[in-house]
């Protein structure tokens, strides 16, 4: 009798142990499911902010010119476009990090690798991305390098912020700009 009675409670103590199981299987995919959302979220956050940063006139058009001609502008847009890429590239570095964590699924961290390959693939882009990316993880420029390397970036160069005006000539792109 005391033999069967420890029976049963082995039974519903493996009961209690696989519900136990799928509760927390459950909860974990609520939880990343959770942490996806915040991630998602959090990165959204960042490129709308970057984005009021060229609601500024005086930096709007350092972005613009720097994405033409950078270096060949005056210290005071080179600076300011130089503040503008650092920003983006930590945002980058930042969805990054969220994506090879497994925080930031694969679809929204590639839509941000291009945008950020079309900043970088402009000709003030490329040669600032050139002197730049040394001080950024190297896992990170890898990913970046490897996106441009695959090609079909978006040529951002005649659209605004960057299209010419009536007085300035249309630049080079990147891959004229390569010999491509």
């Amino acid at each position: 009798m005391l033999e069967a009675l420890g029976n049963i409670g082995d039974f519903v103590g493996g009961i209690g142990v696989v519900v136990t199981l799928l509760y927390l299987a459950v909860q974990i995919r609520h939880n990343t499911r959770s942490v996806r959302t915040a991630s998602r979220q959090e990165i959204a956050a960042g490129i709308r902010e970057w984005n009021r940063m060229l609601l500024d006139p005086v930096v709007a058009e350092a972005y613009r010119r720097g994405a033409r001609t950078y270096p060949a502008v005056d210290p005071e847009a080179a600076a300011r476009f130089e503040a503008v890429m650092n920003d983006l590239a930590l945002f980058m570095q930042g969805a990054f990090a969220l994506w090879e964590n497994g925080a930031l699924e694969d679809e929204t961290y590639q839509a941000y690798l291009d945008f950020f390959a079309t900043n970088v693939s402009t000709p003030g882009g490329a040669a600032w991305w050139t002197e730049a990316s040394a001080i950024y993880m190297t896992r990170m420029v890898r990913n970046v390098e490897g996106r441009l390397a695959r090609g079909n970036v978006r040529e951002p160069i005649q659209t605004a912020p960057y299209a010419p005006r009536d007085d300035e000539a249309p630049p080079a792109v990147a891959s004229e700009r390569a010999g491509a």
